[in-house]
């Protein structure tokens, strides 16, 4: 039996900018999820720890990131390491990160796989390895491994390490390195190790075929990664098997307040910030708003979320709702700032060329009132189809482009800017 930790897109150094200053925490924050990982080896007797690409975001990384991994892998001295360039960090020469002095003088269990060939693993078993050197290629990756596990004994367990999208039909792009869906048994591989999507796929070729994700989540989306492989593998020809090993350092959570019932959200919003408190440290956290709310009470539910969402490792409040104003607040809008009521009309007509839906003219934001869109409005007279493409032709802003969150933005500026005039 052979045992091993297949890992993949570990993608060190990535930058977060989306999340600003926070981003060196979560980029810290990869590099203990490797230390942990490497130490599962040890708990779990693997005899080698495989990277299927992209270890790094890019070749550009610092030399200090370089350092770190490489004294990770120091650490492990007796666990041979073997890294697969990836789309990310290509082997592409003299300017890759593989070429650089720390590599060079990287300890001796350290082996990156430049090159498409085969490495033995020790007892009749092979490492088949076709790395990238290039970001983008409509060439199957995994072809190479058929005429390179061709030339191993026939009994011999072939395990096969490459990167790229599984070919799945509206699922990869076709310059995404396509990798067939029966990559490894027509290249008679017990294991195909590869790496590229970001969240746990196990289930191809018969189980052969394994995408482990990446080991810390990267974004919001994610919600099947955070695990890097535990494989073992009986035999020639035997079915390996397969058990995620979760290894994440931070939880990524998605939460929503929803204007539609806004006392029921709150109680249940705060329910779930009281039990996440103990790990805010460690959790980056989003928050969307959703629903119809008048601009009062979206200022007051974002007044009491940002303090709440402050102790955590990243708090994110995203405002998708549709901001509106009931319509004796239209009426009165439309007679002290006539231009900006005709503007709100016109975000409203937008929104429905773009997304072919009207907005909500019934949606109540309390017992009392309901939202009237600005285009209902006597006395506002909205642009046609024909005037809005003339609008945005020499903006060369597609209509379609414009989401019904970037219209939402529009909105809540607007409203922000006559509370700060009647200040």
């Amino acid at each position: 039996m052979f045992r091993f930790i297949h890992s993949a897109d570990w993608q060190l150094g990535a930058r977060f900018a989306q999340f600003s200053s926070e981003g060196t925490r979560l980029r810290e924050a990869r590099i203990t999820t490797l230390r942990r990982a490497l130490d599962l080896t040890t708990t779990h007797g693997a005899a080698a720890f495989l990277i299927a690409g992209d270890l790094f975001e890019d070749n550009q990384v610092d030399d200090i990131l370089v350092a770190a991994a490489l004294d990770l892998f120091r650490g492990h001295p007796a666990l041979p390491i073997y890294i697969l360039p990836g789309n990310h960090d290509p082997f592409t020469g003299p300017d890759s990160v593989w070429q650089r002095k720390a590599f060079q003088n990287a300890s001796a269990n350290v082996h990156v796989l430049c090159e498409a060939g085969v490495t033995p693993l020790g007892g009749n078993v092979y490492l088949v390895a076709s790395p990238l050197h290039q970001k983008l290629s409509t060439t199957d990756p995994s072809l190479k491994l058929v005429e390179l596990a061709a030339q191993l004994p026939p009994d011999a367990i072939k395990i096969g390490i490459t990167h790229g999208a599984l070919a799945i039909e509206a699922k990869h792009q076709p310059n995404d390195f396509p990798i067939a869906l029966n990559a490894a048994s027509r290249a008679g591989l017990d294991y195909l190790a590869i790496g590229h999507w970001h969240n746990w796929l196990s289930d191809t070729d018969n189980g052969r075929i394994v995408m482990p994700g990446t080991p810390e989540p990267d974004r919001f989306t994610n919600a099947s990664s955070g695990h890097v492989a535990l494989v073992e593998i009986g035999g020639s020809g035997q079915p390996p098997r397969v058990q995620p090993l979760p290894v994440a350092t931070l939880n990524w959570r998605t939460l929503t307040f929803d204007f539609s019932s806004p006392e029921a959200s709150r109680v249940s919003l705060s329910e779930i910030l009281r039990e996440l408190a103990s790990s805010a440290e460690r959790t980056v956290l989003r928050v969307t708003l959703v629903g119809v709310a008048a601009p009062s009470a979206l200022t007051e539910i974002r007044d009491w979320l940002t303090p709440a969402l402050s102790p955590f490792l990243v708090g994110q409040l995203v405002n998708h709702t549709r901001v509106a104003l009931t319509s004796a607040e239209l009426a009165d809008l439309q007679v002290r700032h006539p231009i900006l009521a005709q503007v709100l009309a016109d975000i409203d007509r937008l929104e429905t060329f773009a997304t072919g839906t009207v907005p909500d003219s019934t949606a109540p934001i309390s017992s009392s009132s309901t939202v009237l869109p600005a285009s209902e409005v006597p006395g506002l007279t909205p642009f046609t189809l024909t005037e809005a493409q003339g609008l945005l032709a020499p903006t060369k802003i597609d209509l379609a482009s414009l989401s019904p969150e970037l219209l939402a933005q529009l909105r809540q500026t607007i409203f922000q800017t006559l509370q700060e005039v009647g200040r």
